[in-house]
Formats: structure tokens, sequence, C-alpha cells
């Protein structure tokens, strides 16, 4: 999993190219659309709208699955 999880970031900073992060290229879209349509989804909106949060999907995707795999051998092995 986390072989695939950083080759998969891998693979989109390749296609991002020299033009910046997938992480960027993808926020200034999404920003754009929630803005477009910020009555529907004010709490996204406003989210959206907050600084930072750009460029972490490793780190964030890394500890996502180091969080699931704690709570499976947690489950398993009947520990807290």
């Amino acid at each position: 999993m986390i072989a695939g999880h950083v080759r998969s970031i891998a693979q989109q900073a390749r296609a991002a190219g020299p033009d910046g992060a997938p992480e960027a290229q993808l926020l200034t879209i999404l920003r754009t659309l929630v803005h477009q349509h910020a009555d529907a989804y004010p709490a996204l909106a406003a989210a959206m709208a907050e600084p930072g949060g750009h460029d972490q999907a490793l780190d964030f995707g890394l500890a996502r699955i180091l969080d699931g795999l704690e709570s499976l051998i947690t489950r398993r092995t009947g520990g807290s």
C-alpha cells in the first residue's frame, strides 16, 4: 500500500510537469468550481477559501494508511 501510494504521488508530480504540484493545480480548479456554487455548499466554500493544505497528499495519505493498519492490528490482537 505504501509503495503504491508513493508511486501514485510520484506519477502525479511527473504528470504535473514544471508548472507545479498536482494538488496546486487541482486546488485552483476546485476553488473556482466551489466558488461558483458557494450558495449550495457554503461550508465547503468557506473551507476552500482558507489558505494552506496544498502539497500534502503524500504525508496525508501515508498517515491514513498507517492509521488504518494500526486499527487493523489493534482489532486483530484485541489491544486497545
